[in-house]
């Protein structure tokens, strides 16, 4: 029988020395503080950026440090001084697109004029932070949503909990209000709108060729005036 394969084992990265010149080759630790580094921010968003690509494409473990090093022209070294490790720069590519997620969240509870439809302005706020990143949708799938790792516990505390004390009780206000119906599940609602935001990301690999659809501005516009259309009119309370 053909020996069974195994994603390649964690490489280690070496320890972080003051950070070198990105193209570099890595030297002794030398002492004292760290320099500042006028490219840091540059390095940073290159990391990330080809870490993005990488475990995307091919998931989390199948990844190595060096090669995303070697791609984002750095050495391993950078990613130790900037990100503590590989879980950390994963962590770092979570992160950037669900606090601007929940920035948003946080600024539309504050700023919501009661004339609004929050769950139109959610549906708008979604699809448009999904079609900026659209491979944070499979990369959540493979890495959090499937397989039980340390990752889905940090990404329950640092953002689902977080959004959890925020959006079910402004869905159960429009309920309260009368902007959607009062037999409406605040929860299920809220659940209901996710799918039907998240859903043409997740399928475009195979529906989008067989539908004749791209995740393009043009078409995430006509996502969000559907989805707000579709459901708002299953939704809305009798006007009359």
């Amino acid at each position: 029988m053909p020996a069974e394969s195994h994603p390649p084992p964690e490489e280690p990265i070496p320890e972080a020395p003051t950070p070198p010149d990105p193209g570099a080759r890595m030297g002794p630790r030398p002492p004292g503080r760290p320099q500042s580094n006028p490219n840091a921010e540059s390095v940073k968003r290159r990391l990330i950026d080809t870490a993005s690509a990488r475990f995307s494409q091919r998931g989390y473990a199948s990844v190595g440090v060096r090669e995303i090093a070697r791609e984002a022209g750095v050495t391993p070294a950078m990613i130790a001084y900037y990100f503590g490790d590989k879980q950390g720069l994963m962590s770092a590519v979570i992160g950037e697109v669900f606090e601007r997620l929940l920035r948003g969240v946080t600024e539309m509870a504050a700023t919501q004029s009661p004339d609004d439809s929050f769950a139109e302005s959610f549906a708008k706020l979604y699809v448009g932070v999904l079609g900026r990143d659209p491979w944070i949708v499979p990369l959540v799938v493979r890495e959090i949503l499937v397989e039980d790792t340390p990752l889905r516990t940090q990404f329950i505390e640092r953002f689902a909990m977080r959004a959890a004390q925020i959006v079910p009780q402004l869905f159960a206000r429009e309920i309260r209000e009368g902007r959607l119906r009062a037999d409406l599940d605040p929860v299920l609602a809220l659940l209901s709108l996710l799918g039907m935001c998240v859903f043409p990301f997740l399928a475009q690999p195979v529906m989008g060729p067989v539908l004749g659809y791209s995740l393009d501005p043009s078409f995430r516009e006509r996502l969000v005036d559907h989805t707000a259309r579709l459901y708002l009119d299953g939704a809305r309370g009798d006007k009359s």
